[in-house]
């Protein structure tokens, strides 16, 4: 049995190999959504699979139709709990590149934070994992058996893994699925996440004149795609914020009110929230409370709206396009599959005469999670995080999305727990991200204590 004072001194001995080794794997440039990264994609996995190994791992890829997938299994006593460890190798793209400060893919260490892209995302969070169950077996301390299940196409929608899944259900059984692909609601606050949101996705074009024309020519006379789209967006939302899609909230079920009355008392702070982000907290429906609006209601929000010239000084035409592309988050009771025919199905309805609308990409990236906050699970949780932190740790209602932690958890029939210690600064998906040795360590000692806790 170790503590979080032993965890300490194992951390700092092993420090500059456990940096080392994480840094390696961040200079994989696994971009999942890049069709010229695949072969960066499978040699990260490749790397991970020989790490494991090194680790005394049974370990293979499995092939998906898309990106491999790493698994390893350190099997000590089938009696013993199983814990399955979910994370991903693959990353978001590095646009635009202009605005780092470095190269990507080169991990710059500077000021006890190390930035490159997967530096939180995920892999600076799983790899911190990996490293607490080495340093567990290397204390003979390790109480449970641990799987790994580590993906390569989280950040497009885990569409690798979704269809091997049910196959793979006797490799996967466990009890318990840890997933450290989360964050902290406000940096230093110890978090249990207790729900993510299911996500879909489209991408609109509006289709006019044959080229772009001009618009002194045909000013007053030809559509303009760039306008009509974003009339077109306008309508998703009444004027107080509501979604204003029809049948797209049909199923939405109703919150625990103990969930929503925990979720309120989480700590959010305004003030916190427009000095991290720069803007304030308005989005969504006007006269719901933020925790209620991020973490029980669904969203639709655009992504990226392109359209005729953006360049310097003037262009003075009719862009003969535009293209949206939105995406949605779901809650509980939501189909994801008629959620997004409901979108499209509003889009197609109010279509602009004159222009063609054509839905170029969508797709369903997973379905809403919900924990139970009264689980003994999240009870034990609770208490390694005390002794981790002085600070009471709270439960989050998450609105952000995990595309396969629900089907994972179900085929695997294990009860899911989503802690992890990101922060906003860290900038996982835009240029510079970042995370802290701290946070690292932080995650470390959290999982050694929780698989102990888990053993017991």
């Amino acid at each position: 049995m170790v503590d979080a004072t032993m965890l300490t001194e194992a951390f700092e001995g092993n420090r500059e190999r456990y940096l080392q080794e994480w840094q390696e794997l961040l200079c994989f440039p696994s971009v999942s959504a890049d069709p010229a990264r695949a072969d960066d994609c499978r040699a990260c996995a490749e790397w991970l699979v020989r790490h494991l190994a090194y680790m005394d791992f049974a370990t293979c890829l499995l092939e998906t139709e898309s990106h491999p997938v790493v698994f390893g299994e350190l099997i000590k006593d089938r009696s013993l709990p199983t814990v399955l460890l979910y994370g991903h190798y693959d990353v978001q793209p590095v646009d635009p590149l202009d605005l780092w400060d470095h190269a990507p893919f080169s991990p710059v260490l500077r000021e006890g934070r190390i930035y490159a892209r997967g530096a939180q995302d995920n892999k600076g969070q799983h790899f911190y994992a990996l490293k607490a169950i080495e340093a567990l077996r290397a204390a003979d301390a390790l109480p449970v058996n641990v799987k790994v299940l580590l993906e390569g196409d989280e950040e497009t929608g885990s569409v690798g893994i979704e269809g091997a899944l049910e196959t793979w259900a006797d490799r996967l059984a466990a009890d318990i699925l840890l997933v450290t692909d989360v964050g902290q609601v406000r940096a230093g606050v110890p978090t249990i996440v207790m729900g993510l949101r299911g996500i879909i996705h489209v991408t609109a074009e509006l289709h006019g004149a044959v080229r772009d024309l001009h618009s002194g020519v045909h000013g007053g006379v030809a559509p303009n795609p760039a306008a009509a789209l974003a009339r077109l967006v306008s309508t998703l939302h009444a004027d107080d914020g509501r979604i204003a899609v029809e049948h797209f909230t049909d199923g939405v079920a109703t919150p625990d009110e103990e969930a929503v009355d925990l979720a309120l008392h989480g700590g959010f702070d305004a003030r916190a929230y427009e000095k991290e982000t720069g803007v304030a907290p308005v989005g969504g429906r006007r006269d719901a409370p933020v925790p209620v609006r991020a973490g029980f209601e669904p969203t639709v929000e655009v992504n990226g709206l392109l359209s005729g010239y953006g360049g310097p000084g003037a262009k003075t035409i009719i862009p003969s396009f535009a293209r949206v592309k939105l995406s949605a988050r779901l809650v509980p009771g939501q189909d994801p599959a008629r959620s997004l025919q409901a979108l499209v199905t509003h889009l197609q309805h109010h279509a602009p005469a004159g222009l063609a609308l054509r839905i170029t990409e969508k797709g369903v990236g997973g379905t809403a999670l919900e924990l139970d906050h009264r689980s003994p699970l999240v009870n034990r949780a609770r208490e390694v995080l005390r002794e981790l932190d002085s600070g009471e740790p709270v439960l989050h209602w998450e609105g952000a999305s995990i595309p396969i932690v629900t089907a994972l958890a179900a085929v695997a029939g294990a009860e899911p727990l989503l802690i992890g210690f990101g922060h906003e600064e860290d900038c996982i998906h835009a240029p510079n991200e970042s995370f802290s040795i701290e946070q690292f360590r932080q995650g470390f000692t959290f999982v050694a204590l929780m698989l102990q806790a888990l053993g017991e």
